[in-house]
């Protein structure tokens, strides 16, 4: 396959994300503690976009998830989600929800999905990851009655108490959902207005983003695709993005937690002389950082291009190691502030909430592993 981007070319980009994470988003954090105001959120979110890390409408998008094909393209997309969740978490995973249904209004080759106005991709329904009848689909086996019963409840649930939970900035007034018609997992659009939405309240992280529970319908606009094999890859690479997401936020969240670490270390003095010198302190620091190294070479693994559905089973066994290793480096890193660690006005509380948040999103580890023991099992 002929690369289309090069080394240079990502480090390049990376560069131009960098320059705006430390600038534009670091202006704007104005306390560690305190999540980006709504109005920064959106400007940023905009001024990302006319940059180019965003994908808009036009006929040759350019950001994130644009270039899956290529085998750089997943890398420079998930290391620029890390990069702006080193500074800021939430303005990364805003640029990850926005980007996603841009790519699949791509994907389905359907650029009337989009609409006018903002809209969300809610991957996931109202309760774990499908059971074992998600994995048998996604990996083409045959699928039991119950099967079939589970994912039609799973993703398009008629109670409505049954609700999936998008986490997303304000104000979107249509979403891209994905529903299971018997056979295959197809997508249509809907306004908000037919879904019931329900503010769910303040979530454990991701200050930045409201989380809003969704009572799914069969009101909306039917778009495909019509073939079950393609159904199959693009609702596949649709969980493979989302897991390459959200281990990319929250790796750029534990490298933030582990350099404020650092700088407590190094700044704070007992016994005339940094506490960096005290061989619990070099424990706990050593723990954050052992978490960054593995899992940046677990991101590497993951973003190693180009992105397919088949992958989805790697992507969540990755996912299942990471996020507890994300979220005790992240401990590990509050420890280093003592009891003042988890006050707010310090920002390590925050980055671990966020961590801990991420952790939950699209799935547990225990929902992932079960996830992987079935997807191998019948592939």
């Amino acid at each position: 396959m002929e690369t289309l981007l090069n080394e240079e070319d990502v480090q390049t980009a990376l560069g131009e994300v960098r320059r705006f994470a430390r600038g534009a988003v670091s202006s704007n954090v104005e306390r560690p503690e305190h999540p980006l105001p709504r109005h920064s959120l959106e400007a940023l979110v905009s001024v990302a976009t006319e940059a180019g890390f965003i994908p808009d409408a036009s006929d040759e998008p350019t950001g994130l998830w644009v270039d899956l094909n290529d085998p750089l393209g997943p890398t420079l997309s998930a290391r620029t989600l890390e990069t702006l969740a080193s500074v800021n978490p939430g303005i990364a995973w805003a640029c990850h929800v926005r980007a996603m249904p841009v790519w699949l209004a791509g994907r389905l080759n359907r650029p009337e999905a989009l609409g006018e106005r903002e809209t969300v991709v809610p991957l996931h329904g109202c309760y774990g990851l499908g059971r074992a009848a998600l994995p048998r689909y996604l990996a083409g086996a045959e699928l039991a009655v119950d099967d079939r019963a589970m994912l039609k409840d799973w993703l398009m649930p008629a109670q409505k108490d049954a609700r999936r939970v998008v986490h997303a900035p304000a104000g979107f007034d249509s979403v891209l959902s994905p529903y299971f018609d018997g056979d295959s997992v197809r997508w249509i659009r809907q306004p908000i207005g037919a879904l019931d939405p329900l503010p769910v309240g303040p979530t454990l992280g991701l200050d930045e983003v409201d989380a809003v529970a969704l009572a799914s319908s069969d009101a909306g606009i039917p778009l495909g695709p019509e073939n079950p094999e393609e159904a199959r890859n693009v609702f596949a690479e649709a969980l493979a993005i989302q897991s390459l997401a959200l281990v990319a936020v929250g790796l750029g969240c534990l490298r933030h937690a582990r350099d404020l670490a650092r700088e407590q270390a190094k700044a704070r003095k007992q016994g005339g002389r940094s506490i960096a010198h005290h061989p619990a302190v070099q424990s706990l620091i050593g723990s954050a950082d052992s978490a960054v190294a593995v899992v940046d070479a677990l991101l590497d693994r993951m973003s190693d291009g180009p992105l397919r559905g088949s992958r989805v089973g790697e992507m969540f066994a990755i996912r299942a190691d990471a996020h507890p290793l994300l979220c005790r480096g992240a401990t590990d890193a509050l420890q280093v502030f003592g009891g003042s660690g988890y006050m707010q006005d310090v920002g390590m509380e925050k980055a671990l909430r966020d961590s801990q948040q991420l952790r939950l999103m699209g799935g547990t580890p225990g929902d992932l592993a079960r996830f992987v023991a079935e997807w191998e099992r019948v592939r």
